[in-house]
């Protein structure tokens, strides 16, 4: 019986090793599939997100290329945007007798923040054309002082100017 024991005792580590190793590969296994399934429901979710943000992309620049839209996160940059409501145009009504009102051909249609070169820069309408300006242009006259997120700020030698984004303008004499 002696001349058996160390032969015994390699067959049952073999056994106990190959019940170990048959284990370890299922655990692997079981792990890799699960592994495979988090990876293709990431997929098909990232799948849909890519479908959405192109779509997204779509609206975003076909609203930009209407002009004005209420503004919203930037799809290329992920910066937030604000630009000009568009103004519904009313029919004219009859003219009153009295004094004229001025119309001003001013408008501002976009401001955009430049991350690059950390500062403002306005889309501004005189009459038919369009103006990309900064602080110290001059537009009709008026010298940009300001702009902030939401409004453009414009002095000549008689008044002061504001022209926010969502369409008022204001004029205060000096």
């Amino acid at each position: 019986m002696k001349k058996n024991t160390p032969l015994t005792t390699a067959a049952i580590l073999a056994v106990i090793l190959a019940l170990g190793l048959a284990v370890r590969m299922q655990i692997q296994k079981s792990n890799f599939d699960k592994l495979v399934r988090e990876g293709q429901k990431t997929s098909e979710g990232y799948d849909q997100k890519f479908i959405a943000m192109v779509e997204a992309l779509e609206e975003e620049l076909t609203m930009r290329a209407s002009f004005g839209y209420e503004g919203g996160k930037d799809p290329m940059t992920g910066k937030k945007r604000k630009v000009v409501l568009p103004v519904r145009r009313r029919k004219p009504k009859k003219a009153k007798k009295g004094p004229k009102k001025v119309i001003d051909p001013v408008k501002l249609t976009a401001i955009i923040f430049e991350d690059e070169k950390r500062r403002f820069t306005a889309v501004v309408m005189d009459g038919e054309r369009s103006f990309s300006v900064e602080v110290g242009d001059r537009v009709r006259g008026r010298k940009i002082t300001r702009i902030t997120n939401e409004a453009i700020f414009m002095e000549d030698r008689i008044a002061y100017y504001k022209y926010d984004i969502y369409g008022a303008s204001k004029r205060k004499k000096k």
